[in-house]
């Protein structure tokens, strides 16, 4: 019986000497996992933020690149309202149109307004055509672009080189006590005149 009590004395340490050390191990592979997860959240916390900032510079960038190519077409369109006083410019294919609203008139359910083109060009232009919009602005004088009328026309006279052309347009559904601001773009040709 001594042979077998002094034979577990020298088994039971052995056995509880490797529990102990794999316990350590475990333990230490624990806490180094918990680093690595600590360092992880770190760094999908720091990609996060990272995103964000991309995101919200491509929004930046995106209404940058939506603002410059508003700025860019802004010569393409005149915006003109009543009482306004100068000329407004207009770029088509050919060059720069000036173009003021010298008159406004009731007609029928709308108005009837009278235009002054100035053609700044050397040569006369034939079948000037563009897209008319108008109608009403809020109180803050905004244009309220949900309720405006548009429509494309094409103007019969000629607008002679290097002078004022006046044409007149009948615009439907807004008389003129109601009518806040034409806008007009789109504008190209047909044909040219030189002087010979």
């Amino acid at each position: 019986m001594n042979k077998v009590v002094f034979l577990m004395f020298l088994i039971f340490p052995i056995f509880g000497c490797s529990y102990d050390k794999k316990m350590d191990d475990i333990e230490s592979k624990i806490i180094e996992l918990e680093k690595k997860l600590a360092s992880s959240t770190a760094e999908t916390s720091n990609l996060k933020t990272k995103i964000n900032e991309i995101e919200s510079k491509n929004i930046s960038l995106e209404s940058t690149l939506k603002l410059n190519d508003i700025l860019k077409d802004m010569d393409k369109f005149a915006y003109l309202t009543p009482g306004g006083t100068g000329y407004s410019t207009i770029r088509f294919d050919l060059g720069v149109l000036t173009v003021d609203l010298a008159d406004i008139k009731p007609y029928a359910n709308g108005s009837k307004i009278t235009l002054n083109f100035g053609n700044t060009l050397s040569s006369s232009v034939d079948g000037l055509k563009g897209t008319f919009e108008w109608g009403k602005v809020d109180e803050k004088g905004y244009p309220l672009n949900e309720q405006a009328k548009s429509k494309e026309i094409t103007f019969s006279e000629v607008l002679v080189a290097g002078s004022w052309t006046q044409v007149s347009v009948v615009l439907d559904g807004v008389p003129p006590a109601e009518f806040g601001f034409l806008r007009l773009k789109d504008f190209s040709h047909t044909g040219i005149r030189l002087r010979k």
